[in-house]
């Protein structure tokens, strides 16, 4: 209890920023993107360098990351028809995250966001977490322009939040 009475009583303002750009985030849902995406995206920004090549690297890689998951979902979604209970899930998660794991030896490609993008996908999909169309492939391109996309945004909103800071005085090396 302590320790949050301390946080709290040196909140400043980049803490606001922050919180206000969170706020805000809400408005994305105004055009079904999922803004719990943008925040995961956000965190990737944070975590990979908080940098212009964290943008590049993240954005590549959530590509990745989602393609990969979208080919295991149309995998599963065909053999399961035709094969008993988990195989599907078996025959279609393991060919695409082995895959997802060997590219992460490629220099620039984050595994933390390759994993973090593979399970949005996954999830997002499966949970109807886009805009869902009955058409079942302008499903599949839709989720990975929803989800992926607000995962994109959520790196680009991490750099943007990041500039007002600084705009604002916050100087992370005086920290």
């Amino acid at each position: 209890m302590e320790k949050l009475i301390y946080a709290i009583k040196n909140a400043n303002r980049e803490d606001f920023l922050m919180a206000t750009a969170s706020g805000l985030t809400a408005l994305f849902m105004l055009v079904d993107i999922p803004v719990w995406a943008v925040f995961i995206g956000w965190t990737w920004y944070l975590s990979i360098g908080a940098n212009v090549r964290a943008i590049k690297e993240g954005a590549v890689t959530c590509i990745l990351g989602g393609v990969l998951a979208l080919s295991s979902v149309v995998c599963i979604d065909l053999l399961k028809p035709y094969l008993p209970w988990l195989l599907p899930n078996i025959i279609g998660v393991f060919p695409n995250i082995l895959l997802l794991i060997l590219t992460f030896k490629i220099p620039g490609i984050q595994p933390l966001v390759g994993f973090n993008a593979f399970s949005c996908i996954f999830a997002g999909y499966y949970l109807n977490g886009f805009p869902v169309h009955p058409d079942y492939w302008l499903n599949i391109v839709l989720a990975f322009l929803y989800i992926n996309g607000g995962n994109i945004i959520g790196l680009f909103e991490g750099w943007f939040v990041q500039k007002v800071c600084r705009l604002a005085g916050y100087n992370p090396n005086n920290e």
